[in-house]
């Protein structure tokens, strides 16, 4: 028996043969074409790239009406393989270096694929993996090589693979396929999306699980903690038999109770929005009994191109009316000058957690931040929406940031266009100075959202993507519950509302503690929607301060997890 740890990415447990899927060789080398041989090479590109299209048009329609967030991922990527800036810079390598059709391809795009990869947005760096399905099925059509349509098992099998690009799990007879198990990818990863709404289990982040599988042995995905299990004992099999039976039946029941009331036993009304990465996600969380969107990360629209102010505004637009009167909470432009600006800014991020990032990119960039604000201005004439600002550590950027703000509100004032004129505005607090000062905050703001993902990071000097310090990442360390509880004091006590977005909140196994330290507005993972709603409804508000007084008395984290894993099992036997 083998055991791995990945990153969780779609909860439930999936049990069945490990089924790797070959690595294609797809080795391309260093190749020069003769002068008389560059049209030749451009029209095989061409070539290449229409019939790429024409696949993935294939695809989408296989998918149908049923699998939006896969389609609209499939449809980013023919959209990437179509862009005219890509073949520019591969017709121009053909043109003046003489390379091959597949040398300047593969040089392109790993050009860019390096670039992303290097980004510290989690959701930017994971586009490189993006970018690599795309050479692939690029480089196998210039090579003639045919897509491989995988033969139906007739048995439950577990997918192995280094990555899974769309179009692989359009080939995945989906009525056998019980789990992914990926080498590659994190929580934002089109593979994590695609799990997630495909509601299959899955693990990534695994690193060398293709090389540790050879395929056909029994392999178990947790997709709630993370572990892959190759061969099983008989012990472990038959526990994780149990769990597997629980978590489908629990599952089942979630569904049925999305339409449940978010209150605890003793009738306080708790907010579960949810946090989203893409347009299509808004389906999915109302679906799962969302509140609304209580955390829209808008990186996404930056993917290749600075988006423009119209591009911003329709996809807004396009969320509100999904929404149809529930609340919309955008965040600004959240990134580092070292992930796509930092050549147009003219210099090189040295250290892209402490330097110019979020806001503070923001301010070197008027002109991104301007264009963004008037689309959510704009918007606000047709919903509930309201602007969150990231990683703000001072009262004078926030101040900063709302001139801006009312200057944009002028300009559409004068130029007749309807707007919301008592928008909400409402600050990110992710850093320790911003938590200890939430008092002051408090005066000048509409809301606070608690990121605590950040917060843990920048408090306790944990990178929480390095595995060397992974340990040291520990969301019930007594200074952040107290931080927690500062932030959620100051709120009540100036009237605002208080919300936590980080992944902290989406874990079942805190959403008691955070209510007894005060949260009343959870904004969560779509899947993980009915599991806190589950949570909320089994305690009463003094249960939940009872457990909060106890974990603050706790000196370590490790004291307060294992209070809290106890207690959860005793509410849901399906997460023990």
């Amino acid at each position: 028996m083998e055991t791995k740890k990945g990153i969780a990415v779609s909860p439930g447990i999936a049990i069945g043969e490990a089924v790797v899927l070959g690595q294609e060789d797809l080795s391309i080398h260093r190749r020069s074409v003769p002068k008389a041989k560059v049209r030749e090479e451009i029209e095989r590109l061409d070539k290449a790239v229409k019939d790429a299209v024409e696949e993935i048009n294939d695809e989408i329609a296989r998918f149908g009406d049923d699998a939006k967030i896969t389609r609209q991922i499939l449809e980013s990527h023919r959209d990437m393989i179509a862009d005219p800036t890509l073949r520019k810079e591969m017709v121009e390598r053909i043109r003046t270096k003489l390379h091959s059709a597949e040398y300047a391809l593969a040089l392109v795009l790993r050009g860019y694929y390096k670039r992303f990869e290097e980004m510290e947005s989690e959701y930017i760096s994971e586009r490189a993996h993006d970018l690599a399905d795309i050479e692939k099925k690029l480089l196998r059509l210039l090579l003639g090589k045919k897509l491989t349509r995988h033969a139906r098992w007739g048995k439950e099998t577990v997918i192995v693979s280094h990555s899974l690009s769309p179009s692989e799990a359009a080939l995945l007879d989906r009525n056998w396929v019980k789990g992914f198990a990926i080498d590659v990818g994190g929580r934002t990863s089109h593979t994590a999306i695609m799990a997630r709404a495909m509601q299959i289990p899955a693990v990534v982040g695994l690193e060398d699980i293709t090389r540790m599988a050879s395929g056909g042995e029994r392999m178990i995905v947790d997709g709630y903690t993370g572990i892959i299990i190759l061969d099983p004992d008989r012990k472990t099999l038959e526990e994780y038999k149990r769990k597997a039976s629980m978590s489908a039946d629990f599952y089942v029941k979630l569904h049925h109770e999305t339409r449940y009331p978010s209150q605890t036993l003793d009738g306080y009304e708790i907010s579960v929005a949810a946090n989203i990465e893409l347009p299509d996600e808004v389906r999915t969380a109302l679906d799962w009994g969302a509140s609304g969107i209580g955390l829209y990360r808008t990186e996404f629209l930056y993917d290749r191109i600075e988006p423009d102010e119209e591009k911003h505004y329709v996809t807004y637009v396009r969320a509100l009316r999904e929404l149809k009167g529930k609340h919309l909470v955008i965040r600004t432009l959240d990134a580092g000058a070292d992930k796509f600006h930092g050549e147009a800014l003219g210099y090189n991020e040295p250290n892209p957690f402490l330097g110019c990032r979020s806001i503070r990119l923001c301010f070197q960039r008027p002109d991104l931040f301007r264009a963004q604000v008037r689309a959510v201005l704009r918007a606000s004439a047709h919903g509930r929406v309201r602007i969150m600002l990231p990683m703000v550590s001072n009262i004078d950027e926030l101040r900063r940031a709302r001139a801006i703000i009312d200057s944009v509100e002028k300009e559409l004032h004068e130029s007749g266009l309807e707007f919301d004129r008592h928008i909400p505005i409402g600050i990110m607090v992710e850093v320790p100075s911003t938590a200890l000062m939430a008092d002051v905050f408090a005066r000048e703001v509409d809301f606070f959202s608690i990121g605590t993902n950040d917060l843990i990071q920048y408090c306790l000097a944990v990178d929480r993507v390095n595995e060397r310090v992974a340990h040291l990442y520990q969301p019930t360390h007594p200074s952040i519950l107290r931080l927690i509880r500062t932030v959620i004091g100051a709120g009540r006590k100036h009237g605002i509302e208080v919300s936590i977005c980080g992944e902290m909140c989406g874990e079942p196994i805190y959403t008691i503690l955070l209510l007894g330290l005060g949260l009343r507005s959870f904004s969560v993972s779509p899947i993980s929607i009915p599991t806190v709603k589950r949570l909320i409804r089994t305690v009463t508000m003094r249960d939940a301060a009872e457990v909060a007084a106890t974990c603050l008395r706790f000196q370590s984290a490790d004291e307060s997890q294992e209070y809290l894993e106890a207690r959860v099992r005793n509410l849901l036997p399906e997460f023990s």
